[in-house]
Parts: structure tokens; sequence; C-alpha cells
């Protein structure tokens, strides 16, 4: 923790890069990876990237950034879901003796002094007494629409902005906030694993932050443009596993009550305008229809955890 006596921000720049980590979870990237990788790579101490069971292309890639001493890969035999992917690097990060952790996703890009700034919110309030600081977010920049998902970066900067989430990408997180709160939810597997993350932090009594000007390049889903009579909509093209899991996680978190009225009423309406467009524009309508349906029924009857070959949720009932 920093305290009053803490180095300016000057002295900072040449000390903490040392105790972060950085960790990217990656699937199936590829050479792609690099993007992320290179924007990262002389913001922090250390890479760690966490792989869940990707293709030979990309674990060919993981092993050449492995070779450089600032970057550690750990890859598993399979697809663990991206909340076990970063319980890995906590526990990683926690052994080798780093302060902070960056969580990143494969196809996010850091911008030249985001972690900078990242980490100067994190000394600017604590020197003005606030020492629940749960986690400070990046400012995401949806690559897909072309606009910032929650602020515009201020001119001339400013301080911190309260909010009651960010989004997992971006975040930078002291380690020691765990020891408080414990792991990711590892039920979920991927999905709304920042959104009951946030919530569980205000909870256990930890404050959220964003930094409009800590600007992360980021790809939200893979949303298309389409055209219904004379206007024009983004769709959010999910595949049908990922539709089961975004619905099954939304019941999920709805029948343990771990989300507030204003958090079902958007999770509600974002599932009911995504299905509608999913009839409206998708090929593969059908197909993404059903899993959905499955994700519903089996967020109802409490099956966690990830999808088998089979399509069946291999985790205990919930």
């Amino acid at each position: 923790m920093l305290s009053e006596g803490s180095p300016g921000p000057e002295a900072l720049e040449s000390s903490y890069r040392s105790r972060i980590c950085a960790v990217i979870v990656t699937y199936n990237i590829g050479a792609a990876i690099h993007r992320c990788f290179d924007a990262i790579r002389n913001q922090v101490g250390h890479v760690l990237i966490v792989d869940n069971g990707s293709d030979e292309l990309t674990v060919r890639e993981l092993h050449s950034l492995a070779a450089s001493d600032f970057v550690t890969a750990i890859l598993n035999e399979r697809n663990e879901g991206l909340a076990h992917a970063y319980n890995q690097a906590v526990q990683w990060a926690r052994d080798k003796g780093f302060q902070w952790i960056l969580t990143l996703d494969h196809d996010s890009e850091a911008t030249p002094g985001m972690v900078d700034k990242l980490v100067q919110a994190y000394v600017t309030l604590e020197r003005q007494g606030i020492r629940n600081v749960g986690v400070v977010g990046a400012n995401p920049f949806d690559q897909n629409i072309q606009r910032f998902i929650q602020y515009l970066p201020r001119e001339g900067g400013g301080a911190a902005l309260e909010d009651e989430g960010v989004i997992s990408s971006g975040s930078l997180i002291q380690l020691r906030v765990f020891d408080t709160m414990g792991l990711f939810d590892e039920d979920l597997f991927i999905y709304y694993v920042d959104t009951y993350f946030c919530r569980r932090l205000v909870r256990a009594g930890f404050r959220i932050y964003v930094c409009p000007e800590a600007v992360l390049i980021h790809q939200e889903g893979s949303k298309r443009r389409r055209k219904l009579l004379w206007r024009h909509a983004y769709y959010d093209h999910y595949g049908k596993h990922a539709r089961y899991y975004l619905t099954r996680n939304t019941i999920h978190m709805m029948k343990r009550r771990e989300v507030s009225a204003g958090d079902i009423y958007w999770m509600v309406r974002r599932t009911c305008l995504d299905h509608l467009k999913i009839l409206l524009f998708d090929e593969d309508r059908f197909s993404i229809i059903w899993y959905s349906l499955k994700g519903l029924v089996d967020g109802l009857r409490g099956r966690v955890g990830p999808l088998d070959s089979a399509g069946t949720a291999t985790h205990r009932d919930g």
C-alpha cells in the first residue's frame, strides 16, 4: 500500500513497473497476440500469458514470446475459462512477490502511458485518504463502433471517476484486494466475470474507479452493422457457445441475487434486444437460439462451469 510518504510521480515512474504483472489470457489468437503484447511490454515489470488450450499456431507464438526473461507462459491443456485463467495469474503473481496485477484480454491494446495513468490514479486516491480502492480501470475505446464505452477523455486530465464497475480488460488491481475478496468466480466460466467481481468488491467495502485518460483499445464482442428498412443497427455477433454462457450466467446471477435491480433490467433488456437481432440478422439464428434456450434451462437448473464436447455443463450444479 502507498502511504502519505510515498514518492512523487517522477520517482514512481522508475519504481512501480517492477511491481506490476500484466496477465494476458489467450485463446486461438495466433500471431495477433503480438499487438496486445507489444503495447504492454514496456509498461509493466512482467508479462504473464495464460493460454486456454489454443491451437498450434497460437502455442508456437507463445513459446516464442516466453523465450524472453520478462515473459512467462502458462499453457492449459484445455479451455478452463477466463475466471480460472485470472485466478492462475493472481496466484502466480502473489508467489513472485508482485504488488499489482493488470488483467488484459488478448484482443485489447494498451495505449502509450496507460499504466502510468492508472498507477497515478491509485497514488492520488490514497493521498486523498481513500484506502479502500478495489480496482482502477482503463477507459475502453470500442474499435468495432469507434467510440468510448464509458467516458470521453478530458482535456487536461483530472481525477479518476468512481463507477459501479469496469470491464476485466485493463483493470489494475492490488493483489492485497484478493486477500479480502477471494478469487474470481469460476462457476461463470466466461461472460459477466467482471460484473460479478465488481459487485462483490462493492459489497466488501471497496470502491471502483475509472481513469478516463488511460485509454484501452478494445473490441467488445464482434459487432456487425446491419440495415433494417431505412435504419442501421449494430448487432453483437456471438457464436452459439458464447450465447449459451451469456444467457445462462444472466439467470445464474439473478437467481443468486448478486446483482441490483438496475443490473437485472440492463441484462434482461440486453438479452431481449440481442435475441431480436439474432432473429432478424443472424444466418445461424436457429442454432444460436437453441443454445440460448439451453443456457436458459441450465441457468434455471443451476448448472455452472464449462460445456463439454457434447454440449453439457460439466461442473457441479450451483
